[in-house]
């Protein structure tokens, strides 16, 4: 894949411009790297609220917000009057505008995953500390503000701090009236990355020799849904953490939380709980050693009878990701009993590994899409 000329297009600015979300033709200035400019955004963008690309976006937001404990103050619109992702105000409302195809390029060049995070964490950091509601646009402090906040995310998130630098080392040397010159940009992240560092137990210290610490195996930030739940599990005899991004609420005397994937008992499953056919939904495993995996074992739907399993919706096709940044395709059979693939093997050793619902067996009666049993050898 092309990567993009980051220093070149990349829009990291607060803007203070206002826009009549009712005229199309309204501009507004937005700023990148190197200098700001006046745009328009179509009004009607900001209707497409349900756009999966909007929801791809949401999650890298929440794995953002997350580490911070903050909640969004914005919300997420896709415009293709943006070169890549901008936080602008329309009417007084906060928006953290994308571009689509921007965004959809680091699904296929996950070795860049981190200057998305970094971009997307800025943007955040302007909105969550005030600087596109002052009507000022860019300056200098407040770009380093963003900077030392996308630095502390990043380090919470995970990321060395070369990692964390990676998409501002693209910056030009020299600053302007409105960014500053790309040394004082470097260190602002530095700042961040170290603060949260000095946050963790047995975390690096300040000094020369500490400051640029490199994973043993590459580590791209964990999958995270603000709906998830979480139960520690053993994969291996090695301890672990497994998360489902939703859980249908109990029924009755029915519960359908991760657990049920682990008790060997087909009378229980995990149902997902989003709108829909659970396309999107995800199971993630979080080892707490990083692992060589060979092998996913399932039970696929509620198994608990033929026609209970008929009723619900099944998986067809899951979508394998991994911390290293390596992805498979895994076709489930249409059946409740239990079906094996070492497809594991091609992804290496891994520190987190996430299975994606791309497509299911539609259910004859619910949309809820189940998994009854789940493990990984």
């Amino acid at each position: 894949m092309q990567r993009f000329a980051i220093a070149t297009a990349l829009l990291i600015g607060a803007t203070g411009s206002g826009l009549n979300a009712q005229n199309a033709a309204s501009k507004q200035v937005v700023c990148d790297l190197s200098e700001c400019r006046e745009i328009s955004i179509p009004a009607t963008r900001y209707s497409d609220t349900n756009a999966f690309s909007v929801q791809q976006v949401w999650i890298v937001v929440d794995n953002i917000l997350a580490v911070s404990g903050l909640l969004p103050n914005f919300q997420v619109v896709e415009t293709n009057d943006v070169d890549n992702a901008a936080a602008i105000i329309i009417d007084g409302e906060r928006y953290l505008a994308f571009n689509a195809e921007w965004m959809s390029q680091y699904d296929t060049d996950a070795s860049t995953q981190w200057e998305l995070y970094g971009v997307m964490a800025h943007e955040v950091g302007h909105h969550l500390q005030g600087h596109t509601i002052t009507g000022t646009g860019s300056k200098p402090p407040t770009e380093l503000e963003a900077d030392e906040y996308a630095g502390f995310t990043l380090s919470a998130l995970g990321a060395s701090l070369t990692q964390s630098q990676s998409l501002w080392v693209t910056l030009d040397e020299r600053g302007s009236v409105t960014h500053p010159p790309r040394h004082q940009r470097l260190a602002a992240v530095e700042r961040g990355w170290l603060r949260r560092q000095r946050q963790v137990p047995g975390g690096v210290t300040p000094t020369p020799a500490a400051q640029t610490p490199e994973e043993t195996v590459p580590a791209l930030p964990v999958p995270f849904s603000a709906t998830q739940e979480c139960v520690p599990v053993n994969v291996a005899s090695r301890g672990a953490t497994m998360c489902m991004s939703s859980v249908l609420p109990p029924q009755g005397n029915n519960a359908y939380g991760p657990a049920n994937t682990l008790d060997d008992d087909s009378q229980t499953a995990w149902v997902e709980a989003a709108g829909g056919n659970g396309i999107g939904e995800f199971v993630t495993f979080v080892f707490e050693q990083p692992r060589q995996l060979s092998t996913v074992s399932m039970r696929n739907g509620y198994a608990k009878s033929d026609r209970i399993f008929a009723r619900n919706s099944r998986v067809k096709r899951l979508r394998i990701s991994a911390s290293n940044g390596a992805r498979v395709g895994l076709m489930l059979q249409d059946s409740p009993d239990w079906q094996s693939s070492e497809i594991l093997a091609q992804l290496g050793k891994v520190s987190w590994i996430k299975f994606e619902i791309e497509q299911v067996y539609p259910g004859s009666q619910y949309q809820d899409t189940a998994i009854t049993e789940i493990r990984l050898d």
